[in-house]
């Protein structure tokens, strides 16, 4: 026996043992960072140095599901909230995934329909994380879909203590009801919301008693929502009802009052698509839809924010045509969207031997009387025409020509005054070899208002798979006579990435999703880190 253990010792290390299922981890990490410098000429920035710093960690095993995310920020980048200078650990959560039930709890994010009444996301772009610390149920069973939640809405690096958020939502088909089976799909849905505050606000609670009332302590929102979708085409409405808030309004004469007000807000959307061919139309109403984490007296950031509130325009991409750019007023405005897109197909006519796409599009938006304090009918407040035209003209080089008229009230339609600007750019992209391209962009910008005409230029090489070079300038030669220049260098290997750019950045709002937020002027070097695993 002596003899053989050496040999059974041998076994045992080289011998596989049954695997055993440790589940799956993923996760990233990102951290941008500016180094900034004094600039006269653009009112730089005056901070040294700003550092937003993320890491996510994800671990699913079976039906079970557990995570955090945590955050760093010695110094906001230039344009963040303040509030989230600091360490945090503000995502940490548990959930638990079965066939028909979902179980959460920790940290979430939930929307409810378009999220006119409920939308918790997080937007790094903009330095929005307004996710809830709480609890989340979803049953999904036989066409019906019930939600309930629960907790307490971030505000900086941690959740906010003394505010509490919960609510539940209901959607089921109808069409199974009557025992029919059918290609038509008909849902009903509907929502509530309650966002709670045990404290006020000491400013607000001045303003109240001067006013003579109450803050409530308990705001609800409600919606009720239809969709009906056949084939390609799809239709949805929604009706939002918010319980009375503190309301700032616009008086004659440059004067602020307040008082509590309740608010509503309507949406339809249609969307079609066949082919080659798709439209879509979306008409909105807002009335005093600001649904804020904590009451305050100052204009909402968009990091102080329960809902979702685009903007009812085209997201521009282009340097100059998002140059100034639309901002929803929730306070009150009304208007539509539309937007057409075609494919013309090889071979044809105006398609040619690769194809051709082309977009048609615009907005009309009006401010409501509610919120205009010298009108008492509405007024233009932004509206804008869209057309891009994408063409390849050989598998090595295509083309885009994108026209954008816009016009936009300062003023928000409160003064006939509107600020008039029209967009061209010419984009084209030439592949030398499988690896190697350049693009270039050529844009002009014609106003005769703000600091009247603009042009710009982006020269971008790529080595792919890895390698990025880019140098862009904007040149504002109707006025300020200064030049906004960037030069930026990436590097990417599988899912990690690596940017730095240097130059200057104007002033102005930046925009994701159609929320912005305000964006000083400055100078800088960013250095910016991306990893997945």
């Amino acid at each position: 026996m002596r003899r053989l253990l050496p040999l059974f010792l041998v076994l045992s290390l080289t011998l596989p043992l049954p695997a055993r299922d440790w589940g799956r981890l993923t996760g990233s990490v990102e951290s941008s960072s500016i180094l900034y410098f004094d600039d006269a000429h653009i009112g730089a920035a005056p901070i040294p140095f700003g550092s937003n710093n993320y890491l996510k960690l994800d671990w699913t095993k079976g039906r079970f599901s557990a995570g955090l995310q945590a955050e760093y920020y010695p110094e906001p980048l230039a344009g963040y909230p303040s509030e989230l200078k600091g360490a945090g650990l503000p995502g940490l959560y548990a959930s638990w995934n079965a066939e028909h039930l979902q179980l959460t709890a920790g940290t979430f994010y939930e929307q409810l329909g378009s999220g006119l009444a409920f939308r918790s996301w997080e937007d790094r772009e903009l330095g929005l994380n307004n996710s809830l610390m709480g609890g989340l149920a979803v049953l999904r069973y036989n066409g019906l879909t019930a939600k309930m939640f629960g907790g307490a809405p971030r505000y900086g690096v941690w959740p906010l203590a003394g505010v509490a958020v919960a609510g539940g939502d209901l959607s089921f088909d109808l069409l199974p009801l009557f025992g029919k089976e059918s290609e038509h799909t008909i849902r009903l849905e509907g929502s509530i919301v309650d966002r709670y505050s045990q404290d006020t606000d000491a400013g607000l609670l001045y303003l109240a008693s001067l006013n003579d009332f109450r803050i409530p302590r308990s705001i609800l929102t409600w919606s009720g929502r239809l969709q009906y979708a056949f084939s390609g085409f799809s239709l949805c409405g929604e009706y939002v009802g918010k319980g009375r808030d503190f309301y700032t309004e616009a008086l004659p004469g440059a004067k602020e009052g307040y008082r509590l007000k309740g608010g509503n807000a309507q949406l339809i959307e249609a969307n079609f698509a066949k082919g080659g061919f798709s439209a879509s139309l979306t008409l909105r109403r807002l009335e005093n839809m600001t649904s804020r984490t904590f009451l305050t007296a100052q204009s909402p950031s968009p990091a102080n924010t329960l809902n979702y509130l685009p903007s009812l325009c085209m997201q521009q991409t282009y340097m100059l045509a998002g140059l100034n750019p639309y901002v929803t007023c929730a306070d009150g405005e009304a208007g539509f969207q539309g937007d057409i897109y075609y494919r013309f197909r090889r071979g044809s006519a105006l398609g040619g031997k690769y194809g051709m796409k082309f977009h048609v599009g615009g907005s009309w938006i009006n401010a409501l009387p509610c919120a205009l304090p010298d009108r008492d009918v509405p007024y233009l407040a932004y509206r804008d025409i869209n057309i891009d035209l994408e063409r390849a003209w050989s598998r090595k080089f295509r083309t885009i020509l994108f026209v954008s008229i816009q016009e936009n009230s300062p003023t928000h339609g409160n003064r006939k005054a509107t600020d008039a600007q029209n967009v061209f750019v010419l984009d084209g992209l030439y592949r030398f070899t499988k690896t190697t391209s350049v693009r270039v962009e050529l844009q002009y910008l014609y106003s005769q208002e703000l600091t009247r005409d603009w042009m710009a230029s982006l020269v971008e090489l790529s080595f792919a798979p890895h390698w990025s070079v880019s140098l862009s300038d904007m040149y504002n030669h109707g006025d300020t006579r200064v030049h906004y220049y960037n030069l930026g260098v990436s590097y990417a290997y599988n899912s990690f990435s690596v940017s730095l750019n240097a130059g200057r950045n104007r002033e102005g709002m930046v925009c994701s999703g159609g929320v912005c937020r305000w964006q000083p002027a400055y100078k800088g070097i960013s250095l910016r880190l991306q990893w997945s695993f």
